[in-house]
């Protein structure tokens, strides 16, 4: 049954880098040619963006709400973890069983997290306003590989549930609102690649690295 679910999780990554290959070619569609005179060099602006410009001090929407940037960032950390442990499962279950148990205590923490979150677009009328059905279907299906990370005890029976969850979610993830994991990278790169080309990223009073 671990080979079926190792298959399985490997054909849900395939699918991921197929739909979002795709996806990705036909958002950008080659877009309108830039005919402006290069001012900069399009590396340090994507350099910059995806250093610096993500920083609270740039970001005014961060700067106001730092409870909520940090508990956002562990709960990704959470959960890139834990996907880093189930690939590397399917590539070698003693690795990947490895970082699964290295992993529970974060786990844990953006587990917690995540239902917090939940709570709070469920209670606040503000967010729960403006929700859809995939912004709940996102967080449930996070928690719930999570809940799986945490209670991780190893053992063929833990990794393959866990494999096979993890199918599940890749097959998800290019469909719904989990596919900003792919995208929110994409935008950053394409956007300061643009206005590092005219000059505009890194402003001329910073480094790509910051002030």
């Amino acid at each position: 049954m671990l080979g079926i679910a190792r298959t399985l999780a490997a054909l849900g990554c395939l699918w991921v880098i197929g739909a979002s290959v795709t996806q990705l070619a036909g958002a950008w569609g080659g877009g309108r040619k830039d005919h402006s005179q290069p001012q900069g060099a399009p590396r340090r602006g994507v350099l910059y963006n995806l250093t610096a410009a993500m920083l609270p001090t740039h970001k005014e929407t961060v700067r106001h709400h730092l409870i909520e940037f940090a508990a956002g960032m562990m709960l990704h950390a959470g959960v890139l973890m834990v996907l880093l442990g189930a690939v590397l499962a399917v590539i070698d279950p003693d690795v990947g069983t490895a970082v699964l148990h290295i992993s529970r205590p974060i786990a844990g923490l953006s587990l917690l997290i995540g239902v917090i979150l939940l709570a709070r677009r469920i209670f606040s009328w503000t967010l729960r306003s403006m929700s859809s059905i995939d912004d709940y279907l996102a967080i449930l299906a996070v928690i719930g590989l999570l809940l799986l990370a945490t209670g991780f005890g190893g053992g063929d029976g833990n990794l393959t549930g866990l494999l096979l969850y993890t199918a599940l979610l890749l097959a998800y993830l290019p469909l719904g609102k989990l596919r900003h994991a792919v995208f929110f990278f994409a935008v950053r790169i394409d956007l300061g690649r643009r206005l590092g080309h005219r000059g505009t990223y890194p402003p001329p009073t910073e480094s790509p690295h910051g002030r």
